[in-house]
């Protein structure tokens, strides 16, 4: 089923909810799943830019897996008013993005969210055993910041204008920044190659986060490059996911920016277990890419994220919670105004 046509379905089913009514948070079941199309829908209105969102069969079958959790408030007449979602997002399946969390306008200022929050970033991971936890806080306000803070989450990051401000909120057209935040709930050794320009920067949030690292030296780029990459045409973002950089890495990326295109964001995912990194770094600084954070375990070792944009990110319009949040957000433009350096020095 298209997408028009899963949209005008939602359109016939939409029911008013009544205000006022006792909610429960629980997990997910089968016969929510219209229930969660419709406050995507409610929300979001047709601006969502993945469709599966709309489908209520398709929220079924991934909610069958261990790949999502959805959660919902839900009231006594099983109606969705509000939920968010723990789900895969990296190349280790222990790794859960908590996102996706809406509450209907007409049961907002009930202290729903932050239930969710406690939920989501403590006792759901608790129960089905998920070792690391994490979060992208939009930047334009501070209120997901405020949330999420009292849970342990720790700012790992910041990801430059990769969301447009419609799937967020329609209030202007700038797209919006997002914060990464982290939380470990398991601490495991592991070896990493780190980049000299961005050593200081991942030490200073490995000892932040106690976790044990062993540092080892980096060597050349052989073979071929293992990565993958995944394009949202829609809001022209490429996400490109290295493995291992191998020989024809700058091929490979230069691929992924002409899929994207001249007003395309390219972001990197670097494996920090393999070698080759630190080469790869100097490969993507040579090309335009700035720092965009540290990603725990996203590969069974850390992922280094780096992005790059084709103008001046607004960098006035990132609300920042307290100085640590300031802190990544600075370290970001800093390196954005080095990028910049190197190229005009290349040129």
């Amino acid at each position: 089923m298209g997408r028009e046509e899963l949209l005008r379905k939602l359109q016939e089913s939409h029911r008013a909810i009544e205000p006022g009514q006792d909610v429960t948070i629980e997990l997910f079941r089968p016969e929510d799943a219209l229930g969660v199309a419709l406050a995507y829908y409610e929300t979001y209105g047709d601006t969502f830019p993945l469709e599966h969102v709309y489908d209520p069969e398709e929220i079924v079958r991934r909610n069958a897996t261990d790949d999502q959790y959805t959660v919902v408030a839900r009231t006594p007449r099983g109606e969705v008013v509000g939920l968010f979602g723990l789900f895969r997002h990296a190349p280790n399946p222990g790794v859960y993005e908590a996102g996706q969390l809406m509450v209907l306008k007409s049961y907002r200022k009930r202290h729903i969210s932050t239930e969710f929050s406690l939920v989501a970033h403590d006792r759901l991971p608790k129960q089905l055993r998920i070792p690391v936890v994490f979060l992208e806080a939009v930047s334009n306000n501070t209120v997901s910041q405020h949330i999420v803070l009292p849970r342990g989450l720790v700012f790992t990051g910041l990801e430059v204008e990769c969301m447009p401000s419609g799937v967020q909120a329609k209030e202007n057209d700038a797209p919006i920044s997002l914060f990464l935040m982290f939380k470990l709930f398991e601490k495991t050794s592991c070896d990493v190659y780190l980049p000299e320009p961005y050593r200081t920067f991942c030490e200073t949030l490995y000892a932040e986060l106690a976790l044990p690292r062993v540092f080892s030296s980096a060597a050349a780029r052989t073979g071929e490059t293992l990565a993958s990459p995944f394009f949202i045409q829609e809001t022209g973002l490429m996400r490109l996911t290295v493995t291992r950089a191998g020989r024809d890495f700058g091929e490979v990326v230069a691929a992924a920016e002409a899929k994207a295109g001249p007003r395309g964001l390219i972001q990197i995912f670097l494996n920090l277990g393999d070698a080759a990194a630190p080469q790869a770094v100097a490969v993507l600084h040579d090309r335009g890419y700035f720092l965009a954070g540290l990603l725990p375990y996203w590969f069974g070792a850390d992922g280094l994220l780096l992005q790059k944009v084709g103008r001046e990110p607004d960098w006035d319009a990132i609300q920042c919670v307290d100085h640590n949040a300031a802190a990544i957000r600075d370290m970001v433009r800093e390196d954005f105004e080095r990028t910049k350096y190197r190229e005009h020095r290349s040129a």
